[in-house]
């Protein structure tokens, strides 16, 4: 990402974006913008692991940045997490144990 363009994300950001964040105790970082112009943000503060960070991240973040920035067209948070730890877990989520059951478990 160019300098100018990470000064005019920066700008809208502390303009629009953080201020809001940072009345519920929370940020975030830019992290990269890919080549599909998805900018990738990290939540930080109250934000992170936050169950309404998603939503944040689409109705004020990317609101914000792509009404403003043509170079970008969406926002996705960088949890962190590799894409096949999720997949694994969303199976085992979605699928559960195969009927296996915990035999110590007390009922």
């Amino acid at each position: 990402m160019d300098e100018e363009l990470k000064k005019d994300i920066e700008a809208v950001l502390n303009l629009f974006v953080r201020p809001q964040l940072s009345n519920h105790g929370g940020g975030l970082e830019v992290i990269d913008l890919d080549q599909d112009g998805i900018l990738w943000i990290e939540m930080q503060g109250e934000c992170a692991g936050c169950p309404s960070a998603d939503e944040t991240a689409k109705s004020l973040v990317q609101k914000e940045l792509v009404t403003r920035i043509p170079q970008i067209r969406g926002v996705e948070i960088d949890s962190g997490i590799s894409g096949e730890i999720i997949e694994e877990a969303m199976k085992l989520f979605t699928h559960g144990t195969d009927g296996r059951t915990n035999k110590n478990h007390k009922s």
